[in-house]
């Protein structure tokens, strides 16, 4: 998929709406460019987090993925 993004950006908030983590345009795929679970780098406890994709394809194509996840220690 890399080669086919033009633009990336990934986001998580915690139940509260508060944005947790921002990513712009990064290598999907790669860990090292994922949230490592921090917020103000403070370890955060287990929780369910929303994340928003929103992706921007080269053939001009945008694509919105959203959906929740539990995060777990």
């Amino acid at each position: 998929y890399g080669g086919q993004i033009k633009e990336l950006l990934f986001r998580i908030y915690d139940r509260w709406g508060e944005l947790v983590f921002r990513k712009n345009n990064f290598e999907p795929n790669v860990p090292s460019e994922g949230w490592d679970g921090k917020f103000k780098s403070e370890v955060l406890n287990p929780a369910v987090f929303l994340y928003v994709l929103e992706v921007e394809w080269k053939n001009g194509q945008t694509q919105l993925l959203t959906g929740d996840f539990t995060l777990m220690r």
